[in-house]
């Protein structure tokens, strides 16, 4: 059955339970999501309207396949939650009628369901957890039996309290769960977990910052430094370590989930929504029926909530798979995690696998990492936490995934560092990888680089499209084979088959979105099997259709028809059809997808990929799409067929090259995307090669690992023998048809077909001349659904610079060694209604690779590679292009001759901090503070508001390093000793830690995934002692600035500033003065609002101009542009002579009267309790 099914019957049963009465159950609304009704609940005994979430999980098989989920939103009342865990179970295959009765009746049979249960009264000294007891026992023992509605004469009652066997294993739950908190992970409560529940979902978390990971592996695995990554647990009853240890793991009910979020915990309905494999947005509340409050529902869930990256499904099919048994091989022999794996891969592979008698070999410890303990080692046996194993197990694998296989995760034995995660050698983890969707997910890749998923899908159209524009079957018995080199095997999906002609399975007459069958009853039954068929016109045009319906009495099926068609050249059919006389619409064949893909000849294959790709949306489509449905995998889309999904998933997976696009920008986009950027990516105008506006481009991170391990080697094996003279490698372009990238870039170049002679020589051709490789570059066949609409492609390559041993090097270079060139940059075409104009430029390249600043203001320098004169390369107008530093992987020669050796940049050095805990619920912090009791409320808003320096020392704030050489500002080197400390106050409202708690981190994301010189401000989080005082240095202003030009000359490298926050923030402004160098005043030619005291004369910073609404980074870039201001002079330093003494600092008591002065002078008013936080009263 379908969705429609769903909805008529949720009209059929409002209709019963308003008209008829349903006990308990009020009303039936519709939900925001498809396949989701919200029951409004009500009993004598609750106090208020409870409005129960019900969500079907697998719509499309409702009702016989489908199960239901059961939540609210908010926190409920006791005896809801017993009704929701004793129901649940009695749902699967019931219609929405049947699941409101099923409710009714269970409220109104609490009496019936209420059983005098004889607890033994188990003591605390007694008590131990079985380890040999059978499953019955043992889930009576933990609770896993249900506690329903208990009351007497049909009415909710208050929850029981809870057994002795129940606390003591709460108990336990608290003490396991604060030991991973005091292992420096952040532990979130969902529901009521570890409180009054022992069963539910916990959620154990660490900042991306953490991990160590550099710059470019967080540009490669879409991460960023403030964002966390979350384990979710979800218990049916928990169980300690040794518990588990002794239990089946199929009998455990125990599940993980991965995702990383923007904020420690996800809410509980995301959290929930993780564990089902959703076809629905489940965004936004039922009471949000305003679309734009809908709309921004669902952009605070994208931009907030739950998210996956691009390993989740294989950590996902890892945790729970193999970690529970990979555990127990630990606990039996002795072996570290990755023998224990080896062992644990070798019996599922070969269940007769006998085990070694080798010695247990334990993981090599490697350098102290914050997140990579191993306290299943480390600690005692009974005092084991369960959830601190599974996070340190999943940091492990996550932090190390390029050493590991992404399906088996056996260590991968490799000498080139990948910048992703790839499968071993072993045929049937490749296999998996293409065909099972066990590599990277496909919806983050399209989320963040939709263009490069465009460039792919367009590039593979354009390798199947050759024979078919000819005839596909005529091309096939020609002998002319597909420029693609290799197709997608085993991927197990069903299309129709078109070329044969005896594929169609009925004939029917098309009007509109209706389908009439002029077949037989049977015949017409037999369609609803197929939920997709592709109907053929007599001008052969074929279009794709999902069947929504097929009516039996009437002969009819509806259908959502793709607006997209092709035409196909197809065999005649041998029975030509004539369409009843009284009918109206168009006759046409209809081919349902019921042919297996692998069963087809070459020709066959080649045309149904042709024809999926036809059907499938524009990628900025799927796109929207995915934004607005987070929770939801691309096959869950209507208009994307499973054959389609199937092939866009072994296109993106069989690239192993990390591909990103430098300009961000649409170029085809809607009237409301003009100013917004393509995917989630970052902008990376940065690495674009001016003089190339004409072409789209893209780079390569990285290529494939194996090209990449070769090209390493071999580098490193001529530096051996040859003095490159500081340049080991050089640039050259190599054109060739547009139907040949896709396996170019699967198989690198080669020289195995010759298509355009070889007049100097076997080899691949390059030239350093842009307009001589272009003339190879052949236009090809154009996916029409691209937005990108590519008809040629270029690439640019590194190539090891040992001209004399090429086969040729003029006029052309010829390179018979296949692994001494690897594509860096690849520019594509698009057709010329394509608009490519560019945004005025803010990037200027600078020759020398030096830090000197740009001669023209506003624009900023960018470091460019060296090249060897003589070898430079030429673009389109002939002009020496000037290559971005950063298109070369990075990478050093560290010597020539015997000892010579290619390495990569040093990676981030990971932080061994604790977390910072101001965003931590409170009743996490309560649970964690004790296995029974919490603090009192004052203790924890103490704790919060002063940060004792022991925790903040060693917080990694970081500012990326490789930004320094942009500016002469060095972070770090300001003497805290020489400023103004203030102690934390010792009360404050919880408004204002909470908004400088938000504040901080907000600016501590922006300073750690911002160059410095762009920032133009710099706080040491390491030094923040205080929430209410922030010392902030400003730098970096523009050369040709007098404030500039002024700090160049004093050798002053910051302007130092205090902001001192008021206990009533946000309500009320922060007060904000200079510290240190001194500014001229007024009357001797300075300006840019600094009063002769040093205080900052801005409205902004009164209570006539202050907003609750203004963010700290705001104000900080006010005050820079209030420096720089005209209006009516810009800021100037005092000059200091020769010889003479550095500047006195401001004092604190002339800025408060210089403020008072300015504020007074300008009618401002001055804040309430200005003076408390100017001086620091407490």
């Amino acid at each position: 059955m379908t969705l429609k099914r769903f909805k008529a019957d949720v009209v059929s049963a409002r209709q019963k339970v308003t008209g008829d009465g349903l006990a308990g159950v009020l009303d039936i609304k519709d939900g925001i999501s498809d396949g989701e009704i919200v029951l409004v609940l009500q009993h004598p005994e609750l106090s208020r309207k409870v409005r129960l979430h019900v969500l079907a999980q697998d719509p499309a098989e409702y009702p016989d396949g489908n199960m239901f989920m059961l939540y609210t939103e908010d926190e409920p009342p006791a005896p809801i939650e017993r009704l929701i865990a004793s129901t649940v179970d009695y749902l699967p295959g019931l219609t929405v009628y049947e699941v409101a009765s099923e409710i009714s009746r269970q409220m109104k049979s609490t009496e019936d369901m209420s059983e005098d249960q004889d607890e033994e009264d188990v003591s605390g000294d007694d008590f131990c957890f079985p380890h040999e007891a059978d499953d019955d026992y043992a889930d009576e023992l933990f609770g896993l039996k249900e506690r329903p509605f208990s009351a007497s004469n049909s009415t909710l009652a208050e929850p029981q309290p809870l057994s002795a066997t129940d606390k003591l294993l709460l108990s336990r739950i608290r003490r396991d769960l604060r030991q991973a908190h005091d292992a420096g992970f952040k532990v979130g409560l969902v529901s009521k977990f570890g409180q009054t529940a022992i069963s539910g979902i916990v959620s154990i978390s660490t900042r991306v910052e953490r991990l160590g990971l550099s710059e470019e592996v967080l540009e490669a695995w879409d991460l960023e430094n403030s964002e966390y990554i979350v384990l979710l647990l979800r218990f049916q009853t928990y169980r300690p370590l040794e518990t588990i240890l002794e239990k089946p793991a199929s009998s455990l009910s125990l599940s993980f989930r991965i995702g990383k979020c923007k904020k420690y915990k996800p809410s509980e309905r995301e959290a929930m929504e993780a564990f089902v494999d959703s076809t629905n947005p489940g965004v936004a509340q039922e009471y949000l029926q305003d679309e734009e409050e809908q709309r921004h529902a669902i952009q605070a869930v994208v931009t907030e909530g739950l998210q996956k990256f691009f390993i989740s499904n294989s950590l996902n099919q890892f945790l729970n798979e193999s970690f529970v048994p990979i555990v127990k091989i630990r606990q039996q022999s002795g072996h570290g995690w990755d023998q224990a794996n080896e062992l644990y891969q070798n019996l599922a592979t070969n269940p007769n696998h006998q085990a070694t008698n080798d010695e247990p070999m334990p993981d090599a410890k490697p350098e102290r990492h914050p997140v990579l303990g191993d306290h299943l080692q480390d600690a005692k046996r009974n005092e084991r936490s369960f959830p601190l194993v599974a996070m340190q197990f999943a940091m492990r694998y996550l932090v190390k995934c390029t050493e590991y296989c992404l399906r088996c995760h056996r260590k991968i034995e490799a000498e080139f560092e990948a910048l992703q995660p790839y499968v071993c050698d072993n045929p049937l983890c490749l296999f998996q990888y293409m065909s099972m969707g066990f590599g990277p997910s496909i919806e983050p890749i399209i989320l963040n680089e939709p263009y490069v998923v465009d460039l792919l899908v367009s590039l593979c159209y354009a390798a199947v499209q050759t024979n078919a524009m000819a005839g596909p079957r005529a091309a096939a018995t020609s002998g002319c084979a597909f420029p693609i080199r290799s197709l997608p095997v085993g991927l197990r999906f069903s299309v129709p088959n078109l070329l044969s002609s005896g594929g169609h399975r009925w004939r029917g007459i098309l009007d509109g979105e209706k389908l009439l069958l002029c077949e037989s009853v049977d015949d017409i039954q037999q369609l609803a099997r197929y939920r997709w068929i592709a109907v053929c016109t007599p001008e052969n045009m074929v279009r794709h259709a999902r069947v929504q319906e097929v009516q039996t009495t009437q002969s009819t099926a509806i259908l959502s028809l793709s607006q997209l068609q092709s035409y196909v050249f197809l065999p005649a059919d041998p029975v030509p059809f004539q369409a009843p006389a009284d009918l109206i619409g168009t006759s046409v064949r209809v081919f349902p997808y019921d042919t297996d893909f692998d069963t087809l000849d070459e020709a066959g294959k080649g045309l149904a990929i042709r024809q999926q790709l036809d059907n499938l949306p524009p990628i900025l489509k799927l796109e929207s799409w995915l934004t607005s449905h987070p929770q939801s995998p691309l096959k869950a889309m209507d208009e994307v067929s499973p054959a389609a999904a199937s092939i866009l998933q072994w296109i993106v997976s069989s690239n192993r090259s990390c591909i990103y696009q430098v300009d961000r920008r649409r170029y085809r986009p809607s009237p409301s995307d003009v100013d917004r950027p393509a995917g989630k990516g970052r902008d990376r105008h940065h690495q674009r090669i001016l003089g190339m506006d004409s072409w789209v481009q893209f780079r390569f991170a990285q290529g494939s690992p194996e090209k990449e391990r070769q090209f390493t080697r071999a580098l490193q094996e001529v530096a051996r023998r040859k003095d490159f003279k500081g340049h080991p490698t050089i640039l050259a372009w190599h054109g060739s048809h547009l139907a040949n990238w896709h396996s170019i870039l699967r198989t690198g170049l080669d020289f195995k077909v010759i298509s355009c002679g070889r007049a100097f020589g076997n080899g691949v051709y390059f030239s350093p001349d842009f307009n001589t490789s272009v003339y190879y570059a052949g236009v090809g066949a154009v996916w029409p659904n691209s937005d990108l609409q590519i008809t040629q492609c270029m690439s640019l390559n590194e190539i090891i610079n040992v001209p004399e041993e090429f086969v040729s090097t003029s006029p052309h270079y010829v390179v018979s060694q296949l692994d001494w060139q690897q594509c860096r940059y690849l520019f594509v075409k698009p057709r010329a209604d394509v608009s490519l104009s560019l945004p005025a430029s803010t990037t200027t390249h600078n020759t020398s690779s030096s830090t000197t600043p740009p001669s023209k203001p506003g624009t900023l320098a960018i470091p460019v590679r060296s090249q060897q004169k003589g070898r430079e390369v030429k673009g389109e107008h002939n002009h020496h292009l000037q290559i971005p530093l950063c298109a070369i992987p990075p990478r050093v020669v560290q010597a020539t001759g015997a000892d010579a050796a290619i390495s990569n940049m040093p990676a981030k050095r990971a932080r061994d901090s604790p977390e910072l805990s101001e965003d931590e619920d409170a009743e996490d912090v309560a649970l964690l503070g004790s296995d029974t009791e919490t603090d009192e409320p004052s203790t924890r808003r103490q704790k919060r508001m002063s940060l004792e320096k022991g925790d903040r020392a060693s917080l990694g704030f970081p500012t990326p390093a490789h930004d320094e050489p942009m500016t002469d500002f060095i972070p770090g080197t300001l003497d805290f000793s020489t400023l103004p400390r203030l102690p934390p106050p010792l009360s404050g409202n919880d408004s204002a830690i909470k908004a400088l708690s938000r504040e901080l981190k907000t600016l501590q994301s922006l300073q750690s995934k911002t160059p410095l010189h762009e920032l133009g401000w710099f706080i040491d989080f390491d030094k923040v002692e205080n929430l209410f005082q922030w010392i902030v240095e400003l730098h970096s202003f523009e050369s040709c600035t007098p404030l500039a030009q002024d700090m160049k000359k004093a050798d002053v490298k910051s302007l130092v500033f205090e902001i001192r926050f008021p206990k009533s923030f946000p309500f009320n402004p922060p007060f904000v003065r200079a510290i240190r160098p001194m500014f001229l005043n007024f009357l001797q030619g300075g300006g840019g609002h600094v009063t002769a005291g040093g205080a900052m004369c801005m409205e902004l910073l009164t209570s006539s101009g202050w907003s609750p609404a203004n963010s700290m980074e705001s104000v900080l870039m006010q005050i820079r542009m209030a420096l720089l201001s005209d209006n009516p002079r810009p800021a100037r330093l005092v000059p200091i002579k020769k010889g003479g003494s550095k500047y006195p600092d401001y004092g604190v008591g002339e800025a408060i009267e210089a403020y008072k002065r300015a504020a007074g002078t300008h009618g401002w008013v001055i804040p309430s309790d200005f003076f408390e936080t100017a001086m620091g009263v407490q």
